[in-house]
């Protein structure tokens, strides 16, 4: 018999086994976060019709208040950026490279218009049947006198994009757009007059309770008021942008949509799930807590005492006591990072501050109150009660009693001013957390008192780079990796950090170490690297996939899994000699891989999805 035979058959035996020992096991989801929908528009007619949309050319919409919600087929993979009902039949839905939509039925069926345009559009308003005006990119302003069977073009004097448009009654209308651009008219868009804002950033929401009295927001923060249709306008001062509104690199975040119930009750959202309400005509607003960090798109009063908002990641908020306090319907953000202190307790964190926590092996999951906004990237817990979180914008959080409630630690007084991105604990004491660069070079801290304190450590000088995770073996040694192949080493309690040769460029997105010599890293374009003295010498293990790898874990020393980009799954039983891809039964990214105790393996990822294997 021939050597390759022999080694055909070998190969055949080892991928039959193989097969075998993964089929014995499945993937179930256990958790599916809600609606896979970034949300741009949400629109009621009364109380109890309700739709919103949004990118993919996903509709869903409610009958009952909002009790449940169904999809609705809309026939195009294009977004919808905005909808309109003049009741709970009429409807239009218009958005991506010139999407208009109509429906006579409450959006049982949606039928696709022609209006002469491929430009994106941006808004749709009608004020009966028959008359109504679409804006979009380009300066598009469209009208029909006829229910949409035909649309002719307006010609404003600017090619600034419009966003907005909004009529009171058959002539009198605006429409804002770029550039601190307002236009009105007087005669249904005959003819348009600029209005002065003296704002340079872009509008993006816009609403009128008559003709008089209106309010506008957009980048930067900016709310104005109008009390004379439009002829001037008053805006939010500085002073109280700082009272009310986060800030993003030293700026006011942007604010994207606005509406009022009466002259005085009013609500604006925007990102960072960000939502103000006045109660006085606009004069002054305050912050509510959301309960999400996503970017809130638009929101509206059904009555004085109910609104709905939606945004991004799923995001569907519902408040029944006139905006002041707000539940989440939804919660679909991703889930970045999720670890087992026993066969039960577990937690998941992700992005817009979002934790989960199981307290039965993953069957359910409970959303816990973080008190961030900030995207949650790492979670170790040191006991069932004791646990750290880290994020983007130097977020370092704390529980001491299981998650119940969550403190942000004084991190930039530690010397933390980044983001952080990866945290992992030896034992109750000792652990690091890893992150972006710094003027001192890649984030390192070490602590070694269970995280009371926090002492930075400094990354050998020739990796200046972000740092994505840690892994730490014993007390004294851990290893982090990173952008442009980057691993480092310390056997010191990290008092000093060694580069070890990986020999790729690809970024790595994770390390796990079954013991102080046997190691693997997995990374960008499919990268595995596997070492078994120490990090001396990595080899590269075919993968068989081009896509980002993003996690791996070892069950025992021959069992390891590996997730990453659009559901991929790779399952070893010889120890990370080969891996074999094995179905996940989703199509998700998935970011993020641990076990518990009695051997199960959950990951997590993209739309708050939470598999159990």
């Amino acid at each position: 018999m021939s050597k390759k035979l022999v080694l055909s058959m070998l190969l055949m035996s080892i991928l039959v086994i193989f097969s075998i020992k993964a089929q014995e096991r499945s993937w179930q989801v256990v958790r599916q976060g809600g609606l896979s929908i970034h949300f741009n528009d949400v629109v009621f007619i009364g109380n109890q019709n309700g739709w919103a949309a949004g990118k993919d050319g996903s509709i869903i919409h409610t009958s009952d208040s909002g009790n449940t919600w169904n999809s609705q087929e809309s026939r195009t993979d294009r977004e919808i950026h905005k909808l309109f009902f003049v009741d709970k039949n009429f409807g239009w839905a218009v958005g991506g490279d010139g999407l208009a939509l109509n429906t006579l039925d409450g959006g049982e069926t949606w039928k696709p218009k022609a209006v002469g345009t491929q430009k994106w559009l941006n808004d749709v308003h009608f004020i009966d049947k028959s008359t109504g005006w679409i804006v979009g990119d380009g300066g598009i302003i469209l009208r029909t006198k006829d229910g949409g069977n035909t649309w002719n073009k307006l010609n404003p004097d600017t090619v600034d994009s419009f966003n907005e448009v909004h009529f009171t009654d058959a002539n009198t209308g605006w429409v804002v757009g770029g550039r601190g651009t307002i236009i009105h008219t007087e005669n249904g868009g005959d003819t348009w007059n600029i209005q002065e804002s003296e704002i340079a950033s872009t509008f993006d929401g816009m609403f009128f309770v008559n003709d008089k009295k209106g309010w506008i927001v957009g980048g930067l923060g900016t709310i104005l008021r109008t009390d004379d249709g439009g002829k001037t306008w008053e805006g939010m001062s500085e002073s109280q942008k700082q009272k009310t509104l986060p800030y993003g690199n030293g700026m006011p975040e942007p604010l994207d949509g606005v509406h009022f119930i009466n002259q005085q009750d009013g609500l604006a959202v925007g990102d960072l799930g960000v939502i103000l309400r006045t109660s006085d005509g606009g004069k002054t607003w305050k912050a509510q807590e959301s309960g999400s960090g996503s970017r809130l798109t638009q929101v509206q009063f059904t009555n004085p005492k109910e609104a709905w908002a939606v945004g991004e990641s799923g995001a569907l908020l519902h408040s029944t006591d006139g905006g002041y306090t707000w539940n989440s319907t939804f919660r679909s953000d991703d889930l970045t990072d999720i670890q087992f202190v026993n066969n039960k307790l577990g937690w998941a964190v992700g992005h817009n501050g979002l934790i989960i926590h199981t307290k039965d092996g993953g069957r359910t999951w409970d959303i816990q109150d973080s008190g961030s906004i900030f995207e949650l990237k790492g979670v170790a817990f040191t006991s069932s009660e004791k646990g750290f979180c880290v994020g983007t914008n130097a977020a370092l959080l704390a529980t001491t009693n299981g998650g119940k409630t969550w403190k942000a630690l004084p991190s930039r007084r530690m010397g933390l001013a980044v983001g952080v991105y990866g945290i992992d604990f030896a034992d109750k004491k000792n652990g690091w957390l890893v992150g972006e660069v710094s003027f001192a070079g890649a984030t390192i801290l070490g602590t070694t008192d269970g995280g009371k304190t926090w002492s930075p450590q400094f990354a050998p000088v020739t990796v200046f780079s972000n740092l994505v995770n840690v892994f730490a073996v014993t007390p004294k040694e851990a290893w982090a990796v990173g952008m442009f192949g980057k691993i480092i080493h310390t056997n010191d309690g990290g008092s000093t950090w060694v580069e070890q040769s990986s020999g790729v460029g690809n970024s790595l997105r994770d390390i796990y170490f079954m013991n102080t010599k046997s190691g693997f890293a997995v990374g960008e374009a499919g990268t595995i690297l596997a070492t078994k003295n120490g990090g001396q010498s990595w080899k590269s293990v075919i993968s068989g996939t081009d896509k980002t790898l993003e996690s791996i874990v070892f069950i025992d020393e021959k069992e390891g899994i590996i997730v990453g980009e659009g559901g991929l799954i790779f399952y070893t039983a010889d120890g990370g000699t080969t891996w074999m891809k094995i179905s996940s039964g989703v199509n998700n990214d998935l970011h993020a891989v641990a076990k518990s105790p009695d051997g199960s393996i959950f990951a997590a990822g993209q739309w708050g999805t939470v598999l159990k294997y």
